[in-house]
């Protein structure tokens, strides 16, 4: 049975760009928890459901160049944050640090977007407050 899922922001009603973020998001989580290779994680993720209805091409990369920069792109974000990077929630650092690679590389996307689709998909995958984190972070970055 094929399910749309409409009511969370996964799914084929929401854009391939949202769906693709959400698999890059859930690919730097898995990275990030138990430093899996990008291949194995790909593999992975390429059985979900989701990944038919995502831009393959731009998942990744944003999945492959957020991790080939991580370093950097943590660099970036730790000036903004009230917290140190470790107590940081693994799923609000995965969603920062694409969305950081966006903001950072993908000229060709309006700031707004990025930020707005970080919060949009923290607020699916994060915690309660989680996604106030990220808009304040990203909003200081852009």
């Amino acid at each position: 049975m094929n399910r749309t899922i409409n009511n969370n922001g996964f799914g084929k009603d929401v854009s391939a760009r949202r769906n693709s973020r959400i698999l890059a998001i859930q690919g730097v989580y898995s990275y990030l928890y138990a430093e899996e290779k990008n291949s194995e994680i790909i593999d992975y993720l390429s059985e979900q459901e989701l990944y038919t209805s995502a831009d393959i091409i731009f998942f990744e990369d944003i999945f492959n160049n957020t991790l080939k920069n991580i370093v950097e792109l943590r660099e970036l974000i730790e000036p903004f944050l009230n917290i140190s990077l470790d107590r940081l929630s693994k799923v609000e650092e995965a969603v920062m640090l694409v969305a950081t690679y966006e903001l950072k590389e993908r000229i060709d996307i309006p700031l707004k977007t990025i930020i707005n689709e970080a919060v949009e998909v923290d607020k699916c995958l994060g915690s309660n407050d989680g996604h106030r984190i990220v808009n304040g972070v990203l909003d200081k970055l852009a």
